[in-house]
């Protein structure tokens, strides 16, 4: 089951939530209300470049003149 992060509409709580199926309808752990709304996560992945991972925190410059501040190409 996957854990998504709510806004409870009711009780005005961010909550994350065990959810068993993408259309069930979440209660709040709080208060009980059924009125939740889903927020937008984030997630962290390393970044895996030539089959190893970077363990550099620095964008990497691919030779574009877009590139001068990390790389948008996803080279």
């Amino acid at each position: 089951m996957p854990i998504y992060e709510y806004d409870c509409k009711k009780c005005k709580k961010q909550v994350e939530v065990f959810v068993p199926r993408a259309d069930s309808k979440p209660e709040c752990p709080d208060c009980g209300s059924r009125d939740m709304s889903k927020l937008l996560s984030v997630i962290g992945a390393p970044v895996v470049q030539g089959g190893s991972k970077s363990t550099s925190r620095e964008p990497e410059n691919c030779g574009r003149s877009a590139c001068a501040s990390g790389c948008m190409f996803g080279n």
